[in-house]
């Protein structure tokens, strides 16, 4: 059997085992990498090659961070703070809360982010004796959409961002406007979409603001301000990597030594909640989808959409976006955005849209496509199933109503913007 058959199966294979959730991915992408070993279609000497390293590192850096600054207590003391400025009215808190989920969803992770946003809104629904729905749904698009601003914002940002050279500056720079004016539309949106709710609405107690103290909240004040300082250096240099000539991973992973040195035995258990699947997943995902790119199944799906687009750039740009939105609300986005770095490396040089520009297209379609569906996204999944365990389950249906019309809203207004700015 020919390679790129062998490849293209067992990616085939891989992706629906995933997207059916017959087994752990982690699983599954590991055995589809042996397999692909033992039919021959790699040299074991290859394996390593394959794999982004820059990424695997930058994405551990920020586990490690990340994980200290929650147990720290620094998430909900941030969280009691912002309440506490909204004085108590619902439509202020579902704009506060919004915002913040999305300017936290852009410098770590949205699982971690959804996490305690969503169990602080089904305590603020109760006090305003109102749905946490609009809150939670609200939360959940403003974490896919503020991950698409920065480089470390979500994983296919860095795996766009490392495979094609793309760094935090230039997402800053190109992206992070488009996303923050995309952030304060769909917020605005959810506030027009539950107006009747919130007018049945109470104001929270002035009394329980009152006695809400953020302090409380601190686990750990040192540990605190040595993660906040540890993560800020981790963000300095990812803004300088390319000045210093330091690896992108190594940005992140000096900020996690930096942080683990300074907090000492207090993290010293801190490995048994590191999300170890994930990085065996992402790990062996890099070589099956390289083994796509050495057999020539990625040049032909480069050469695709070449020939649909004919040479125009509105076309290229357009086919990127529509196609990384709507295949990200129903598929995995990890390993959709893996299968597009090798596509974009080789569609730059016949098509008149640079690389820079088509990998940014590709990471927020990825990105802010995954509201399409309840499990277009991990941000999603974790903020539904929450509300699910608190006894509020939202249906299907209920969520495509709500969210479909403004994250369509969404990449239309941003693919507007793509084809005025980008070239």
């Amino acid at each position: 059997m020919a390679p790129q058959i062998i490849s293209l199966s067992i990616f085939v294979v891989v992706y629906a085992f995933i997207i059916f959730n017959v087994l752990p991915r982690s699983s599954v992408s590991l055995v589809g990498a042996f397999l692909l070993v033992i039919l021959g279609v790699l040299e074991p000497r290859e394996i390593v090659t394959l794999v982004n390293w820059d990424a695997i590192g930058l994405i551990f850096g920020m586990f490690i961070l990340v994980r200290m600054l929650t147990d720290s207590g620094f998430f909900d003391f941030l969280s009691v703070k912002v309440l506490k400025l909204t004085k108590g009215v619902p439509i202020n808190i579902l704009i506060a809360f919004a915002l913040l989920t999305g300017l936290l969803a852009a410098f770590m992770d949205s699982i971690t982010v959804l996490l305690f946003m969503t169990a602080l809104s089904i305590t603020i629904a109760k006090k305003l004796k109102m749905s946490a729905i609009p809150f939670v749904l609200s939360q959940i698009t403003a974490a896919n959409i503020g991950g698409s601003a920065t480089l470390m914002g979500d994983p296919p940002n860095i795996i766009l961002g490392t495979g094609l050279g793309i760094t935090l500056v230039q997402f800053v720079k190109y992206l992070a406007p488009i996303s923050i004016l995309i952030l304060v539309l769909n917020t605005l949106y959810f506030v027009l979409f539950y107006k009747k709710m919130f007018k049945q609405s109470e104001n929270v107690d002035t009394d329980y603001l009152k006695n809400l103290n953020p302090r409380e909240h601190v686990k750990d004040l040192y540990m605190m301000i040595a993660s906040i300082v540890s993560f800020l250096v981790a963000i300095v240099l990812l803004i300088l990597h390319e000045k210093i000539n330091l690896p992108v991973a190594y940005a992140g992973l000096i900020g996690a030594s930096l942080g683990l040195v300074l907090n000492g035995k207090k993290v010293a258990n801190i490995w048994e909640s590191i999300d170890w699947e994930v990085l065996m997943f992402f790990t062996t995902l890099f070589i099956i989808i390289g083994s796509l790119e050495k057999t020539g199944v990625i040049a032909s799906i480069s050469k695709g959409i070449v020939d649909v687009s004919k040479g125009s750039s509105l076309l290229t740009k357009g086919i990127l976006l529509w196609m990384s939105g709507i295949l990200s609300g129903f598929i995995d986005n990890v390993p959709f955005a893996a299968s597009m770095v090798p596509v974009v490396k080789l569609l730059a040089p016949a098509s008149t849209v640079s690389l820079l520009s088509m990998g940014l297209i590709v990471s927020f379609g990825t990105d802010v496509g995954g509201n399409f569906t309840p499990i277009g996204a991990s941000a999603n999944v974790v903020g539904l199933s929450i509300l699910s365990k608190a006894g509020v389950d939202v249906e299907w249906k209920e969520y495509l109503k709500a969210v479909v019309p403004i994250t369509f809203i969404n990449i239309l207004v941003a693919g507007v913007l793509f084809s005025l700015f980008y070239k």
